[in-house]
């Protein structure tokens, strides 16, 4: 009776108390008798034989074995098969072998789930309701798919049937929806959340690419996803759900965190966009375990489940065609998940895009648990999972590995394409955050503050937030609906930031000769800024205006645009000044007064040559396309741009349309090559002057495209501000992007991020606000005073994740800007381009551990020596970074990367105070081959967010690009539309303006002050002419105070969040006021806010503004706050008493039509109506069949 295979396995069989391990094994030939098998060795024994019919087919035999003490789980231990004749007992075959001792206790959670898109290929209507009704939309229709309005009824039908069914429901895009239209599912839906059956999860509206947009968009999206699932439906939503975004922002976790959810759940970010396994075929290359601790530069972070073979993974089970299979694959799934969990706890998420319940996770439920006591298989909620993998961490002292690796670069694409959207988007956000702004000040001053209108406002931005919008990955008809959202957000913010202007300017004082101009200032510090305003209903006789300030002083302007009756006569002018010392959230009043002309507008020379003011000289090649040949630094004395380089060259690559591998055009950025140089024609350039400054104006043309450049140096401003237009047609496939030859050795990218400035990766913008600077310096000091800088930006700490004060060294880091992946000294490395999505530039490694030694061991006895007696050595990488990063890059090597021992982590943690770590050499020890310069340079953009640095220190800006991949093109229903010559609106024919900063500094972003250059240049100062009257208030002042200058306010609004939780509550500031403070240099400090007209008291609450966290102290009308390194504060102020009107409507409290229907689905507008309730009644035009689909549903007008 041969024995062909003993395979030991995880399985278990018995009870919990007394569990049996199970064996295959394998016996082959004929069974004349019925036999037993049984195992056997001096530490394992068989409590009952298995018993095997006759027969004369290969047979798998399960036996279930006890091991005895002591043996441990993962050890093999000597056993002998034994097959046996059961009438007899005589022995028929033996096999020695070896047995691994397998972990009782584990748990595989199946949570069911179905992802949901509001948009995408198909449209919101599409989606949510009509996907069955549209034939254009079902070719890309799998058979399990359905509308989120089908979808809700049948899993809630599921429930019904089956009680061991549990599944999640997440956006708010589906669930309002399905609210209003199906009371008849409200019992129920409401039943089961409170009995554990049904999880609200995400607690956001959507799944937003929270790395495209604001962070204050960011904490709105939980504001109102929180608002409806807990306030409105009564859950409790403790999981942010972001399965299928393209990256996360590094704040995203402390936000979240601050909002009350304890953990989070997605699949894509580390390993590129759909993970190590699905890459590499290898689970085992993620360097830490798929639960782990992901923690923000805050501080703060949260348990975080990393879906490591994707969010789909668990619907390979509903492939298969009987139970049986269907439950292999549910082991295959453990078996690989298991390999990667941090206890004895997977998730396996059984789900796909828009998928109905499936059929067989409640049978393996069921089956599987009846066949096996371990592991088990359950159908479970996502809060079952974390309290099970915290109960497990606990009872066995596991540390959940701290992580604040940088979850990007994924899906690159994403970041240019549509690139109209993410300026949308930004301006939008400006627009909302400024009149918001001033809006609340307004309101302290008599006026009603205008929460519908702001809060239609956030919703849209929140909408247009999702990973299949912003991102750009839409259909051609999904793009044009998505547009209007974006267009009406901006349009609101504008409407309520001139009402709020005009508003304010009613309580000053604009008495005077002339017309009154008021100049707000929006951000939290006083600042120069240009301001552009038209001045209109002058005096009929007017033939010309000059403008003054406040105490009649000239103030030099431009005229960039004059409107004069046919007889000369002065009707509107546009001039452009610079404002001096604007008071921060504040206001001053010019007054433009009568001349006998108007300023001068921008005169050409004749002669080219370089142009300068106080802070720099800029100089443009007109041989070489009218790009920067060179920017001079006059402060630092220092060239920016390298010997023979340009800056701000326009370069254009053709694309391929798909990916090789995974198609996704629009997803991935795909240069076939390096393109062509606008470097490589000649272009016509001419310089301009005006009393303001000097601009340099080049024309030329790039692949049938005109480009026009303006470069502007402001008389007192320290920055470059570069304009480029971009007319005519870029062709399909194509990408465009500015190119900046920066001179900075050393220096590496720098990316300011949600509410932090953190380092990148190199990338290789041929194969695939952007800085160069440094977060961290290594001080590499020498014993006769030389020294050498080493910048860092990215960091593998190889250290054990229970080490003490791991995870405060990874909280100093990245407060710094310092992002750093924390991987086992054993385990597998950080720093491969076939699996990591971006790469470290230096390992910081505990001392005495075996990786530790393994560089020691290839440097030498000198470092093990200097370890020694210094407590840290730096070991030089092999070769520079510049040899060493390439496309394929493998850095996985001991010596590939720059490597900082250290002994005492605690004294480190110290060092980083000022982000420089001081390192001593000894004679005879190599320093930095790649020394760097004590200076920095930025690109600030305005709604252009991709960029990329190569090695060799040149910056690239993505500003646009025509993918041809789909969905371009599609169109779902109705009549198609184009662009005007016929084109997919994704090819973006038509024309584009781009605008970019150039800062410098000395010393690193924080020195050169790199945040507030972000806000000065995205805040424009508002500028309005307003009547001429009397008033209480000043001609200038400032009404809300903000120090030290490190903290900035990026946010200002009335306490509390009613709309979005479905009260009817209006938003008093009198009451309160909420304002945001962010930390920017990674350093604590204490704070202080103050508001015009003083305070009577003050506290700090989390990000809902719900829980009151800790009283202020309030003394001299300031409130003071203590913020940790990279704090993100949410303070309550509460006003001394203001004058209340709230008469004074600012914009507009409804719709601006009449009757409004509901929801918009049909429409495809997005987010509902102004003040939307939280429960609107449908009225559908027609019969219904009770009971039916239609019944209360589908996509008709529904009134409120």
């Amino acid at each position: 009776m041969p024995i062909t295979s003993v395979q030991d396995t995880d399985l278990f069989v018995g009870t919990t108390a007394a569990p049996r391990q199970i064996v295959r094994v394998t016996l082959a030939g004929q069974r004349s008798a019925p036999l037993l098998v049984r195992l056997a060795g001096p530490l394992v024994r068989t409590p009952e034989a298995a018993a095997v019919p006759m027969g004369v087919d290969e047979v798998v035999v399960e036996v279930g074995i006890v091991f005895a003490a002591p043996t441990s789980p993962g050890v093999a231990y000597p056993a002998t098969v034994l097959v046996e004749r059961a009438d007899d007992g005589s022995a028929l075959s033996t096999l020695d072998t070896m047995v691994t001792a397998a972990e009782t206790g584990w748990t595989m959670w199946m949570v069911s789930h179905f992802h949901y898109d509001p948009v995408w290929w198909n449209t919101q209507a599409g989606f949510t309701d009509t996907w069955l009704d549209l034939p254009g939309a079902q070719e890309k229709r799998m058979p399990f798919q359905l509308s989120a309005f089908d979808l809700v009824r049948a899993h809630l039908d599921a429930a019904r049937q089956d009680e061991d069914y549990r599944f999640v429901l997440a956006e708010v895009d589906y669930l309002k929806p399905h609210w209003d239209a199906f009371p008849e599912d409200r019992r129920d839906l409401r039943g089961f959340i409170r009995d554990g059956r049904i999880e609200l999860v995400g607690g956001n509206y959507n799944e937003a690419n929270t790395n495209l947009t604001h962070p204050e968009s960011t904490i709105r999206n939980a504001v109102h996803g929180i608002g409806y699932q807990r306030d409105v439906l009564g859950a409790d939503p403790r999981s942010a759900w972001m399965l299928d975004v393209f990256g996360h922002d590094p704040a995203y976790p402390g936000l979240m965190a601050d909002a009350g959810l304890d953990s989070s759940v997605w699949a894509r970010g580390p390993w590129h966009h759909v993970g190590a396994k699905r890459h590499t075929g290898d689970i085992t290359r993620m360097q830490f375990p798929s639960e782990f601790e992901w923690i923000a530069p805050s501080g703060r972070g949260l348990l975080t489940a990393y879906l490591a073979d994707h969010y789909v993974a668990g619907w390979d089970i509903e492939r298969k065609a009987t139970l049986d299979e269907a439950m292999a694959e549910a082991y295959r799934q453990f078996s690989t998940l298991r390999r990667v969990a941090a206890t004895r706890n997977v998730l396996l998420p059984v789900g796909h895009d828009h998928n109905v319940p499936s059929r067989f996770c409640t049978q393996i439920h069921r089956e599987w648990n009846a066949r096996y006591v371990w592991p088990r298989f359950v159908v479970g909620l996502p809060r079952e999972f974390f309290a099970a993998v915290r109960a497990d961490a606990a009872e066995r002292s596991v540390t959940f590995s701290p992580q604040t690796r940088d979850m990007n670069p994924v899906y690159t694409g994403k970041d240019v394409s549509y690139i109209d959207t993410k300026q949308a988007q930004r301006s939008a956000e400006v627009s909302v955050l400024d009149g918001e702004r001033v809006a609340t000040l307004a309101a302290l001053l008599g006026a009603r503050f205008p929460d519908e209108a702001l809060d239609k406002a956030w919703r849209q931005l929140v909408y247009g937030a999702h990973h299949d919008a912003i991102t750009g990955t839409e259909s051609d008809q999904v793009y044009l609906d998505l547009v209007a959202g974006w267009r009406e957000a901006d349009e609101l913010g504008r409407e309520v930031l001139a009402g709020a202007v005009d508003h304010l300017a009613s309580r000053v004082d604009t008495s005077g000769p002339g017309q009154a101009v008021i100049a707000v200032n929006t951000v939290s510090f006083v600042r120069d800024a240009v301001v552009s305003v038209t001045v209109r209903d002058l005096p009929p006789d007017a033939r010309g205006v000059a403008l003054v300030d406040p105490h009649g002083e000239p103030v030099p302007a431009v005229t960039d645009a004059v409107l004069r009756t046919p007889d000369g006569v002065l009707v509107e002018v546009t001039l452009t000044f610079l404002a001096r010392q604007l008071p921060a959230c504040g206001y001053r009043v010019y007054r433009a007064v009568g001349a006998e002309t108007v300023p001068p507008s921008w005169t050409a020379e004749s002669a080219h040559r370089p142009i300068e003011n106080d802070a720099f000289v800029v100089e443009a090649d007109p041989a070489r396309g009218g790009a920067l040949s060179r920017v001079r630094d006059r402060r630092a004395g220092r060239e920016l741009v390298r010997d023979g380089g340009l800056a701000s060259e326009l370069v254009l690559q053709a694309e391929h349309a798909q990916h090789p591998v995974w198609e996704e055009g629009p997803w991935h950025l795909l240069p076939a090559g390096p393109g062509r140089g606008s470097g490589e024609t000649p272009a016509e350039v001419r310089v301009e002057t005006s009393p303001l400054g000097e601009r340099i104006v080049s024309s030329t043309e790039l692949g049938g495209l005109r480009i026009t450049q303006h470069t502007v140096l402001w008389r007192g401003l320290s920055r470059v501000d570069i304009r480029c237009f971009v007319d005519g047609s870029i062709g399909q496939d194509h990408l465009l992007r500015a190119r900046f030859a920066f001179d900075l050795p050393g220096a590496l990218p720098v990316a300011e991020v949600g509410f932090a400035a953190v380092g990148r990766s190199f990338g290789f913008p041929d194969v695939d606000a952007a800085e160069l600077s440094s977060p961290v310096r290594l001080r590499l000091r020498r014993q006769d005073g030389r020294s050498q800088d080493h910048c860092v930006g990215v960091a593998e700490l190889v250290a054990a994740a229970d080490e003490r004060l791991v995870r405060e060294l990874l909280v100093a880091l990245v407060a710094k800007g310092v992002t750093a992946t924390t991987t086992r000294p054993e385990g597998p490395r950080y720093g491969a381009l076939d699996v990591d999505s971006n790469l470290p530039d230096v390992r910081i490694v505990m001392a005495g551990n075996v990786f530790a030694e393994e560089v020691l061991g290839s440097a030498g006895d000198s470092y093990r020596r200097a370890l020694d007696r210094h407590g840290r050595v730096f070991v030089p990488a092999t070769r520079t970074r510049r040899e060493l990063w390439t496309p394929d890059a493998d850095l996985r090597g001991p010596r590939d990367l720059a490597v900082l021992i250290v002994a005492d982590l605690g004294a480190l943690i110290a060092d980083l105070a000022d982000a420089c770590v001081e390192v001593d050499v000894p004679d005879g020890l190599a320093g930095t081959s790649e020394p760097a310069v004590d200076h920095s340079v930025a690109v600030v953009n305005r709604g252009t967010p991709g960029f990329v640095v190569a090695p060799d220190g040149t910056l690239h800006i993505s500003l646009m690009r025509s993918c041809s991949g789909w969905p371009c093109g599609v169109w779902i229903d109705g009549e198609r539309r184009t662009a005007p010559d016929g084109s997919s609106f994704a090819w973006q024919h038509w024309s584009h303006a781009f605008e970019l900063s150039l800062v410098s500094g000395a010393g690193d972003w924080r020195q050169a002050g790199f945040a507030r250059a972000g806000q000065d240049v995205n805040h424009p100062v508002r500028a309005r002419q307003v009547p001429s009257t009397p008033g209480d208030l000043p001609s200038e002042l400032g009404l809300i105070t903000v120090s030290p200058p490190e903290v900035l306010l990026t946010a200002a609004k009335p306490a509390g969040n009613p709309l979005a939780s479905g009260a009817a509550d209006t938003m008093a500031p009198a009451d309160g006021i909420t304002v945001r403070l962010y930390e920017t240099t990674g350093t604590p400090v204490t704070a202080t806010v103050g508001l015009h007209g003083g305070l009577t008291s003050a506290c700090r609450t989390d990000v809902l503004e719900e829980r009151r966290t800790e009283p202020l102290t309030v003394h001299s009308g300031r409130a003071t706050v203590g913020l940790a390194a990279a704090d993100v504060a949410t303070v309550r102020l509460t006003p001394s008493p203001v004058l209340i009107d709230s008469s004074v409507r600012l914009a507009r409290a409804q719709e601006p039509v009449q009757p409004v229907f509901t929801p918009l689905l049909a429409a495809q507008r997005g987010t509902g109506a102004a003040r939307q309730p939280p429960v609107e009644r449908a009225r559908q035009p027609g019969a219904a069949t009770p009971g039916s689909r239609r019944d209360g549903g589908g996509a008709g007008h529904r009134q409120l």
